[in-house]
This record gives C-alpha cells, structure tokens and sequence, in this order.
C-alpha cells in the first residue's frame, strides 16, 4: 500500500511538473480519443520524479509527455496504450527523433521522450499516434516555445 502511495505521488509531481504553466497544456480530439501533450525543459521535473523514472535533469534537454485517453461510453475516459513516433524541429529545421517510452502507474498511463534543447527556440512537433484499438493512426503537430539557460 505504501508503495501505491508513493507511485500515485510521483504520479502527480510528474504531471504537474509537465502541464505548468497551464496554458503549456495541449489536449487533441480524434473519433472517441483524447491525446494529451505538452513539453518542458527538463530540469523543471524535481529530482526524485527524475530519478524515478530514468529522465536527465538539465537545461539543454527539453521532455515531452503524451497521454491517451479513451472515451467511454458513460462519457468518462480511460488511458489506453499507443504507438507513438514523434519528431522535433527546431526554428532551423534540424530535427531529432524522439523515443517514447510507456510509464505505466497504478492510476495513469503516459509516454514521456527527452529531446536537445539550446538557447531561447521554437520547437515544432510532428507525432503520429496510433492509440491500441483504433482503425488508423492520428496526426498531432504544434509548436511550442521553450527557453533553454
């Protein structure tokens, strides 16, 4: 039970950590999914969240984090797993692949990639995730400003 309670807390400092500032917070709408995603730099998840899920603290690494979310048929909704490939870019066009890794927590499912970060930049994401279950695959892309040390 206790360990329950620790998992649920790291949990909740992660997701905190990857959706301040609020407005940072993305949330897309595909035939009954919701796929929500945001990045940060890195260094703003605290230490032991970091530690507890493998991620580099720094200012030159930015982390992104993509949740799946099903709807139910009572409207509620529930995670559900994916294949996620995504791709960041740069205002100079540079791009780096991302690897999405699958957190699984007794209340929560989500992906989390690290990528390079450097100087104060705009950086476009490119994802396509292919939530467990669905007829094809949904296209994500935004941008998102974030400020490197």
């Amino acid at each position: 039970m206790r360990t329950t309670a620790a998992t649920a807390a790291r949990t909740t400092l992660l997701l905190a950590a990857l959706v301040a500032p609020a407005w940072a917070l993305r949330v897309a709408t595909f035939e009954g999914f919701e796929i929500h995603h945001n990045a940060v730099r890195a260094d703003f998840v605290p230490a032991e969240v970091a530690r507890s899920h493998g991620i580099t603290r720094s200012t030159s690494r930015g982390l992104i984090n993509i949740a799946v979310r099903r709807r139910t048929e009572s409207g509620a909704t529930a995670p559900a797993e994916a294949t996620i490939t995504l791709t960041v870019f740069n205002l100079a066009d540079q791009s780096q692949a991302v690897r999405m890794r699958l957190v699984r927590e007794p209340e929560a499912l989500y992906y989390i990639g690290e990528f390079r970060i450097s100087g104060n930049d705009t950086y476009r994401f490119e994802a396509e995730v292919q939530p467990e279950g669905a007829a094809r695959a949904y296209r994500l892309r935004w941008s998102q400003q974030i400020f490197a040390d």
